[in-house]
């Protein structure tokens, strides 16, 4: 059983940004602040939610100031681990936009009989996406009174248990421990799109269907989603007569709907804009897009097989990540075949896809 009902999570908002050379925390991709996606992904997870620095004002979360002023770090998971209700604490930097749910989910189900869980890939550690302790809390003071700022030195009095982690083999860009240091590294990030997986399949498979399975399927693991669906024909969402179709057809090129629950932006284009020019739109916003149809762009599919509507490939094999069918087919796979009406198998192979940098 997942334990972060019981846990608290803790931001880590007030360093002093050096070596990028002005206030991170002010960052917005897409028009969101980092430290509020990052607060948005805990949010649907710990009822608890500090920050450890000031001025945010973020709905749903707390502020505390550090006790030991100029600590780094240290001082401010010093500072959270006072504030926090819970034993059990996950401590993540507020710079770090790929926050990954499913692994925090697993550091904190790992937490059991030891002081840290923190994740490791080869020799390094990564100390600012990591479970800590209360009970840390006399040895941090410790430290932080003998003037010894280093995190590092926290491990070697404390029982600490390593969660090891395969080196990302995609875009560093997109790599869960990826952080924003630098000014490049923003650039960066502006410039990528989360990963994407295309559902695609002959007229009539069933592709709408097979997603109305998988969205829940990988939202109960933890994962924020996109969907795109692609529509051969014109379409207009707005209907007629209604204020925003009066803005509209009066010559608004952009027109948005905002509520209290959701908004719509309608936008006229000139031409229909490809994968690679609307899945930067939701950069900073998902973890991963699902599209419906797109079979000509260059994404890893999903392809749908139905025994009634076909026996040839849809695809090639090379654009395939995985096959979801009700037959064997006769043509050989280097894909997994994963049953049609059964999305979990499905769901845990991009979970560890996504976990691995396997997806693009």
């Amino acid at each position: 059983m997942s334990r972060t009902m019981d846990s608290s999570a803790i931001i880590l908002a007030g360093g002093k940004s050096l070596r990028f050379g002005s206030d991170k925390t002010s960052l917005e991709i897409n028009g969101v602040r980092i430290i509020e996606a990052v607060s948005e992904k805990l949010r649907r997870f710990f009822p608890e939610i500090i920050i450890a620095g000031s001025g945010f004002n973020i709905p749903g979360t707390s502020e505390v100031s550090d006790i030991y002023r100029g600590a780094g770090p240290l001082g401010g998971i010093h500072a959270g681990l006072i504030a926090a209700s819970n034993e059990v604490c996950f401590v993540v930097a507020c710079d770090m936009p790929n926050l990954y749910m499913p692994f925090v989910k697993s550091l904190l189900d790992a937490s059991a009989d030891c002081d840290v869980v923190l994740p490791r890939t080869g020799e390094y550690v990564q100390p600012l996406c990591a479970v800590y302790k209360k009970k840390l809390l006399p040895l941090i003071e410790r430290l932080l009174i003998q003037d010894i700022r280093s995190i590092l030195k926290l491990y070697e009095i404390s029982k600490v248990r390593h969660i090891e982690v395969p080196q990302s083999k995609g875009k560093s860009e997109n790599d869960m421990f990826f952080n924003i240091n630098y000014r490049g590294d923003f650039e960066m990030y502006k410039k990528n799109a989360p990963p994407v997986l295309s559902v695609v399949g002959f007229s009539d498979s069933g592709k709408t269907t097979y997603l109305e399975k998988l969205i829940p399927a990988l939202k109960k693991r933890g994962i924020t989603l996109g969907v795109i669906k692609h529509d051969a024909h014109s379409f207009d969402i707005d209907v007629p007569g209604k204020d925003s179709w009066r803005l509209t057809q009066a010559g608004a090129d952009i027109t948005i709907i905002s509520s209290p629950a959701k908004i719509a932006v309608l936008e006229k284009i000139e031409r229909e804009e490809n994968l690679s020019q609307l899945a930067p739109r939701l950069q900073g916003k998902v973890d991963l897009i699902l599209t419906e149809g797109y079979k000509r762009d260059r994404a890893q599919k999903i392809e749908i097989r139905r025994a009634e509507r076909n026996r040839e490939p849809f695809c090639e094999e090379g654009e395939l990540f995985a096959v979801a069918g009700d037959y064997v087919s006769e043509h050989e796979s280097s894909v997994p075949l994963l049953p049609l009406d059964d999305a979990e198998p499905m769901a845990e192979l991009i979970i560890e896809a996504l976990k691995k940098g396997d997806l693009k």
